[in-house]
């Protein structure tokens, strides 16, 4: 049996949908809201499974990945964030360049020119890498379905998302479809929000509400158009701070000293106690000057 785990923003959707459409998505799909990236832990393959990762760290799931590896199951990871070390028996295609999504790296893996690798590239606030500006929108509203605190914040589950996109075959056709309707309602009713939120101290901070926990991603990408950053987007959690960054460079670095990750344009941390937010703008403002 084939195992697939894929994060549930527009980059992890896209790279499935396109594998999809060449072999088939036969056997188990492990996904989530877009912050859950610890996927490995939620496979439990038996003798003889295989298991195909996308757009999730290895690096957040690398002590399972080599335990599983070590016990002999088949292991292929396709992704762009920060990896860590090499584990021996992984075919990994990871590429952290910051002009690069998963979908990329799997449009080349399979040698099948897609539409849903311009997409991804929206999704994934890397507009500027696209041939396809036509995709921006689908791109953004796949990558805003995947944001939430959990499952019932998000307008559709993402493996039920996905499909819709691989039985529609083309961005095209998914665009006349009544879930890609709901997507852009839910969004322009999220987005009226954000209007009143100013950057204050070199942050932007959000409440923590449904709206704000959706659009979050999607605001970031857009703040991050204005400037070369480093920019901070947070939702405020009472004692912590969820946090969103975006950047021209270094992004995933920075998280990762707070125990977060990412990839070169874009990280997060899931948790930042506020007592350690001037330590982090002291680290993103030392670069903003640089």
């Amino acid at each position: 049996m084939r195992w697939f785990a894929f994060n549930g923003d527009a980059d992890g959707i896209c790279s499935m949908v396109q594998w999809g459409l060449v072999h088939g998505l036969e056997g188990n799909t492990v996904t989530g809201v877009k912050r859950d990236i610890e996927l490995l832990s939620k496979i439990v393959p038996e003798s003889g499974d295989e298991i195909i990762c996308m757009d999730i760290s290895l690096a957040r799931n690398h002590s399972r990945a080599r335990e599983l590896c070590e016990r002999g199951f088949k292991i292929t990871w396709f992704d762009h964030h920060l990896a860590g070390e090499p584990i021996d028996g992984l075919e990994a295609h990871i590429d952290t360049s910051s002009n690069v999504c998963t979908a990329k790296i799997v449009e080349n893996f399979l040698r099948v020119k897609s539409d849903w690798a311009q997409v991804a590239l929206h999704g994934d606030g890397l507009s500027v890498h696209s041939t396809k500006p036509e995709f921006t929108e689908l791109g953004e509203l796949l990558n805003y379905n995947g944001y939430g605190a959990d499952l019932d914040d998000l307008h559709f589950h993402p493996d039920v998302l996905m499909r819709l996109c691989l039985e529609s075959k083309t961005p095209e056709k998914f665009l006349q479809t009544p879930a890609f309707e709901t997507l852009k309602k839910g969004f322009a009713d999220d987005m009226r929000n954000v209007e009143s939120i100013k950057e204050v101290d070199g942050i932007y901070l959000l409440p923590n509400e449904a709206w704000a926990r959706r659009v979050v991603g999607v605001m970031a990408h857009r703040i991050n158009s204005i400037g070369p950053g480093p920019h901070v987007i947070a939702i405020d959690k009472g004692h912590t701070l969820q946090v969103s960054l975006r950047g021209d460079e270094g992004i995933g670095e920075i998280c990762s000293m707070f125990g977060g990750g990412g990839r070169a344009t874009a990280g997060g941390i899931d948790a930042l106690p506020k007592e350690e937010i001037t330590a982090l703008m002291n680290e993103v403002n030392s670069r903003r000057s640089a």
